[in-house]
């Protein structure tokens, strides 16, 4: 398969909630661009916050009016574009919508994809959420677990984590020590970790692949077999360049 059809391999009408670090807004914005390409309708948008300038190219609607959001999308979607829609700005950020707006439109709109980043990181390459995040819409279909593979073997400190007392009482590692496939994968497993509150179809998505051996996927996959997943997508690159080489099904 392509690279474009391995993304279209993971498109699907309803929600998609993509959580985790190191690669989300990837995610987000290569989903809603390759939907675009194949004539879907596709909104983007966020449960949380976003960087204003990532999402200014979209044209977004900012506002909570159910009325005038979705007028703005059936606009944009007709002219061929990536509906984008917002609460507000706020300085450099964009604060995203409420959950409960969402389920609302996916049910007037059920063959949108609507994708959505669920999650915030403070752009470090691993994190746990906090006790009201990740913050996912009722009617969520797959949520898609972002992981970083650059963040292995790195150390376990504060350049690389976010909530880090918390990754190391979910991972066993101890302060300092190297992140270890096994601790990712305790993290992706447990209750309180990456895809806590999840719904639907559970993705891990490996961004960075190609920045390490390939001996550190390999053993990344030997400690996520076995975890309850519907895939896992193996990427390379960042932003506009990130390009998928595999798409694992998993159960």
């Amino acid at each position: 398969m392509s690279d474009r059809q391995y993304w279209e391999s993971l498109l699907e009408p309803g929600i998609l909630a993509v959580v985790g670090a190191g690669g989300k807004t990837t995610v987000v914005s290569k989903l809603g661009a390759v939907a675009t390409s194949l004539k879907r309708p596709v909104v983007v948008t966020t449960t949380t916050k976003m960087g204003s300038e990532q999402v200014a190219p979209w044209n977004p609607y900012y506002g909570n009016n159910l009325a005038l959001g979705e007028a703005h999308i059936v606009e944009q979607v007709k002219r061929g574009q990536m509906g984008a829609w917002f609460q507000a700005m706020a300085g450099h950020k964009v604060v995203g919508l409420e959950p409960e707006l969402l389920d609302t439109l996916h049910d007037r709109h059920p063959d949108w994809s609507i994708v959505i980043e669920a999650d915030g990181a403070k752009t470090k390459w691993l994190k746990a959420p906090k006790p009201h995040e990740p913050v996912i819409p009722a009617n969520t279909v797959t949520t898609i677990a972002v992981v970083n593979m650059q963040v292995l073997g790195k150390p376990l400190t504060e350049d690389y984590v976010h909530r880090i007392e918390e990754v190391q009482a979910i991972t066993g590692i101890v302060l300092g020590d190297r992140i270890t496939p096994e601790g990712v994968a305790r993290l992706l497993g447990h209750e309180n970790g990456i895809f806590q509150y999840a719904r639907g179809k559970r993705i891990v998505f490996c961004t960075g692949c190609d920045a390490v051996h390939p001996s550190v996927v390999d053993a990344l996959l030997q400690a996520l077999h076995a975890l309850p997943l519907y895939k896992v997508v193996l990427a390379n690159g960042y932003g506009e360049n990130c390009c998928i080489q595999k798409v694992l099904t998993w159960q």
